[in-house]
C-alpha cells in the first residue's frame, strides 16, 4: 500500500547504509498501520454502536405486533420468538372476541376455549339485553333465564316510564303497579307544572293541591316579573302587593353589561326591558331579554329560555 524507497545517496552506499534503510522501512510501515488502525478502529465500533440499537427497536416492534417490524434484520432466534408471540396474540385476541382474531391460525387444542368463550359473551348479551345477543345460539337451558331477565327488565321499563316499555307483556298482576305509577309521575308533573301533565287523569282529590301549586307558581312570576306570569288569575290582595312595589322601568335600570362571546364579539348581557328589544334573540325565565349570538348557553343565568324571539 505504501512504497517507502531510500533516498538514492543511501542506495549507492550499501554496504553502510543498507541497514539504516531498513530500519526506516520498518519504521514507516510501523506508523502507517497505527495510524490505519486509530481511524478505523472509532468508525467501526461508531457503527456497530449505531446499528445495535436500530435491531433492538426493530426486534421489540416485531415482538409486539408494532409497525416498523423487518422481519428480514431479525436473527433466527429472534424469529422464532416473534412467531410465538404473534400466536399468542391471535389467541387472546379469539378468546376475549377481540379485532384481529384470525380463527384459522388456532390450534386444535386451543378451539374449544375460544368457543366456550364466545358462547359464554353471547350468553350474558343476551341475559343483560345487549347488542351482540344471537337468540339462535343459546342452549335450552339457558334460554328461560334469559327469557325473564328480558321480561323483568320491561316491567322496570314500564313502572318507571322508559323507553322501551311494552305495556303488551306485562302480566295482569304487573298492570296495576304500572298503572299506579304513571298516576304518580302524572300527579307530580302538574303539581310541580312540569312537561307530561294531563290535568284529565287527576282525581277530584289530586286538583285542589295542583290548582293552588298552579296559583302559587303564577303569583310569584308576577311578583318578580318572571315570564309566565298571569293577572287575571291573581287574588285582590297579591294584586295589592304587586303594585305597591316601585316600578322597574327601563329608565330605573343601570346600563347594560357586556361580555365577550365565543367568537371574540362584545355581546349585551340580559337585560330588562318594558318590552322586546330588537336586537334581542331571546326572553329568559327571569324576564330579562338576552341579546346571545348563540343558542347554546342562552339564559343560562337567568332561569332558562322561556321563549326565543
Amino acid at each position: 500500500m505504501y512504497n517507502f524507497r531510500c533516498p538514492e545517496p543511501l542506495l549507492k552506499l550499501r554496504e553502510v547504509g543498507a541497514y539504516e534503510c531498513s530500519m526506516k522501512k520498518l519504521v514507516f510501515t510501523l506508523l502507517v498501520f497505527a495510524f490505519t488502525s486509530f481511524v478505523a478502529s472509532p468508525l467501526s465500533g461508531q457503527s456497530q454502536s449505531e446499528q445495535q440499537p436500530r435491531d433492538q427497536k426493530n426486534y421489540y416492534n416485531c415482538l409486539h405486533g408494532f409497525v416498523g417490524c423487518d422481519q428480514s434484520h431479525l436473527t433466527d432466534t429472534e424469529r422464532t420468538q416473534v412467531r410465538e408471540a404473534a400466536h399468542q396474540r391471535n389467541y387472546n385476541n379469539c378468546l376475549h372476541g377481540l379485532f384481529g382474531c384470525n380463527p384459522s391460525q388456532l390450534t386444535e387444542a386451543e378451539k374449544p376455549a375460544v368457543q366456550e368463550a364466545a358462547h359464554q359473551r353471547n350468553y350474558n348479551n343476551c341475559l343483560h339485553g345487549l347488542f351482540g345477543c344471537n337468540p339462535s345460539q343459546l342452549t335450552e337451558a339457558e334460554k328461560p333465564a334469559v327469557q325473564e331477565a328480558a321480561h323483568q327488565r320491561n316491567y322496570n321499563n314500564c313502572l318507571h316510564g322508559l323507553f322501551g316499555c311494552n305495556p303488551s307483556q306485562l302480566t295482569e298482576a304487573e298492570k296495576p303497579a304500572v298503572q299506579e305509577a304513571a298516576h304518580q309521575r302524572n300527579y307530580n308533573n302538574c303539581l310541580h307544572g312540569l312537561f307530561g301533565c294531563n290535568p284529565s287523569q287527576l282525581t277530584e282529590a289530586e286538583k285542589p293541591a295542583v290548582q293552588e301549586a298552579t296559583d302559587r307558581r303564577n303569583y310569584n312570576n308576577c311578583l318578580h316579573r318572571y315570564v309566565g306570569c298571569d293577572t287575571s288569575r291573581l287574588t285582590d290582595s297579591e294584586k295589592a302587593v304587586i303594585d305597591s312595589q316601585p316600578s322597574t322601568s327601563t329608565s330605573d335600570n343601570p346600563p347594560p353589561r357586556y361580555y365577550t362571546n365565543k367568537d371574540g364579539q362584545q355581546v349585551q348581557s340580559p337585560t330588562y326591558y318594558d318590552k322586546a328589544p330588537a336586537n334581542a334573540t331571546a326572553q329568559c325565565r327571569d324576564g330579562t331579554y338576552s341579546f346571545s349570538q348563540h343558542r347554546q348557553g342562552t339564559c343560562s343565568h337567568h332561569g332558562g329560555v322561556a321563549k326565543w324571539l
